[in-house]
């Protein structure tokens, strides 16, 4: 190629070195003063992914410790979230059997007996009678439904009602059941505070023709559920309707059962 200078063997034995990685080609004197080099690098030199060796290299130099410390922290940290989730889920569950085995439920309450004391017409009473006011007497049955909770109750009023009139009033006594416990109560009630009943009972009482008679025992008292896990509180209305054929003696009702606005 035109320009080029001769070179000395020192010369040549350097560009043979050089030769085997690349080749320079330089500019003739006229195009030096561009300053621009062209290097020219053998196709089998060049390489389009790094080589092996490489990435043994970056390898070597990276350091285990932190990528194996990496790792176990990611476990931890999945076994923590997991162990987590489980034990929400296991409390999640124990609450929901412990509600479902303690929930209140109220009493269930049915007259069994009434006994009517002097409801006759105090003009066809005995001499010794005249001055005793009506009475009834109420043997009441209470069973207490929930299995592991106690009930207790307060001490409570009742009213004896025919017809919407109070012809009766007395007190309901203070007691408690343990679980799945059944009471019988007793209940006295006086006549009302004028001491006379309603005419149209005096009739039915004098009636020879026995008639079944509608009545209804009302009862308000204060009741506690209470059990280890919770306790409930409640004023409780109870409402007794029952049928009666004879007034003037004890006498059993109709099965029945009474209403509660719990």
């Amino acid at each position: 190629m035109e320009g080029r200078t001769p070179l000395t063997g020192n010369g040549k034995k350097s560009i043979n070195k050089l030769s085997s990685a690349t080749s320079l080609r330089l500019a003739s004197p006229s195009d030096r003063t561009s300053d621009t080099f062209v290097v020219q690098i053998p196709k089998d030199q060049v390489y389009r992914v790094p080589p092996p060796e490489n990435a043994k290299i970056v390898e070597n130099r990276t350091p285990k410790d932190n990528v194996q410390s990496k790792r176990k922290i990611g476990r931890r940290c999945c076994w923590t979230l997991l162990g987590i989730l489980i034990f929400g889920i296991v409390i999640g569950i124990t609450i929901a059997i412990i509600h479902m085995l303690y929930i209140p439920k109220c009493p269930k309450f049915s007259v069994v007996n009434v006994h009517f004391k002097n409801v006759t017409d105090p003009n066809n009473r005995d001499q010794g009678q005249k001055n005793q006011h009506p009475k009834f007497e109420f043997d009441l049955k209470v069973n207490n439904v929930n299995e592991r909770m106690d009930v207790s109750f307060g001490d409570g009023k009742t009213n004896f009602v025919y017809k919407k009139h109070d012809i009766g009033q007395g007190k309901y006594p203070s007691n408690s059941q343990r679980g799945l416990g059944t009471n019988n109560i007793h209940l006295n009630l006086d006549v009302g505070s004028n001491g006379k009943l309603p005419s149209d009972l005096l009739k039915t009482i004098e009636d020879e023709n026995k008639k079944i008679v509608i009545m209804s025992l009302m009862i308000h008292v204060p009741m506690e559920i209470k059990s280890w896990i919770k306790n409930l509180k409640k004023d409780l209305t109870i409402t007794c309707d029952f049928d009666v054929e004879d007034l003037t003696k004890k006498s059993k009702i109709m099965p029945n059962e009474c209403i509660t606005d719990f």
